[in-house]
């Protein structure tokens, strides 16, 4: 290779072979990944010029295309498997001397390749995007929204995860009824020789979206609802070694997430979340955040029309969250079950 009539240097090659890496991870976190000669020769690269180690650049390649072997606490391998990529990367960066991307330009990155699948349920989940949150306690989530619950329910998990049972509230009759769905709509995939698998919750509905592949539910405010939140988790610091930070609204016990629900033949009624742009002062964080909804405005994002509800695509403000960082791993390898 030659840039204006010289030789490309060491330096510039690896770092080629880097940004050859960084768009392998970025489709990863979009969805299957279909390993080319082009990852193959810029790992190679990387070995030959010192940078990368032998058993590193073998542990990149396969873990581009497995996610049997990783687990973590929301029942799905790909958050270690990102995680695992992104470190290997951020040691090579290190390695070289270099500023690693940050966690936001990352997302950006991938946020290209995760095109719309299904015109039935819209773009695929992030890993990096919001996917745990804590509803709260039941009673006082009857009591907030002046809700009562549709049937009897169990209590569902105090942190729910995405295919995990969690509270939303919806108009039934006029009335905001509580009742018990899975988080997530159903997105149908197909493998690399067009088999059919397992369906993978959407658990997050683009705002921007909202007129074009979520229109069908968002249009019809009998497919509108509030989902009770007391606070969301979202990943921070170095990948590989993230922790959870817990953001919640000042001096409010619960708030109100914009959601869309429908019936689906998989899990029955499920939900998802609107996400909107993050405050600027947050983004260091994530730079999206779920669409928070004020008592006042419960109304309006029930039962105005679809272009009204663009009012409230907009940052929440950063003064009004409460920002909670903890040492807890993001992501958690499960403990192992003895064989009988």
């Amino acid at each position: 290779m030659r840039i204006e009539n010289r030789p490309l240097g060491k330096h510039e090659v690896a770092l080629i072979a880097l940004r050859t890496l960084e768009d392998a991870v970025a489709r990863a976190q979009a969805g299957e990944v279909v390993r080319t000669w082009g990852q193959r020769l810029a790992l190679t690269w990387l070995i030959d010029v010192g940078v990368a180690e032998r058993w590193q650049s073998t542990a990149f390649w396969n873990a581009l295309i497995d996610t049997n072997d990783w687990a973590c606490t929301s029942g799905s391998g790909q958050h270690h498997r990102i995680n695992t990529l992104m470190g290997l990367l951020d040691n090579w960066y290190l390695t070289m001397q270099l500023a690693r991307p940050s966690l936001q330009l990352r997302c950006r990155w991938a946020r290209r390749y995760a095109i719309d699948i299904d015109m039935r349920s819209g773009t695929p989940q992030l890993p990096c995007m919001c996917n745990r949150y804590q509803p709260g306690e039941r009673q006082r989530i009857e009591d907030h929204f002046n809700a009562k619950a549709l049937r009897e329910y169990n209590e569902g998990p105090p942190t729910v995860h995405p295919k995990e049972p969690g509270w939303v509230v919806r108009l039934k009759d006029g009335q905001p009824v509580l009742e018990q769905m899975t988080w997530g709509f159903p997105v149908a995939l197909r493998g690399k020789q067009g088999q059919p698998l397992k369906p993978k919750p959407v658990n997050n509905a683009r705002f921007d979206k909202l007129g074009a592949f979520w229109k069908r539910w968002a249009s019809q405010i009998e497919h509108r609802c509030l989902i009770p939140a007391s606070r969301y988790a979202e990943a921070v610091g170095t990948p590989g070694r993230m922790t959870e930070t817990w953001l919640s609204v000042q001096d409010q016990p619960l708030f109100a997430w914009a959601g869309l629900w429908r019936s689906s033949d998989e899990w029955g009624t499920c939900y998802t979340g609107v996400m909107t742009r993050n405050a600027p002062e947050l983004e260091q964080i994530h730079d999206r955040s779920p669409v928070i909804l004020l008592p006042d405005q419960w109304q309006a994002w029930l039962t105005a029309p679809l272009e009204e509800l663009y009012q409230f695509d907009r940052p929440f403000p950063a003064a009004a969250i409460k920002v909670e960082a903890t040492a807890e791993l993001w992501a958690r390898p499960k403990a192992k079950v003895p064989a009988p």
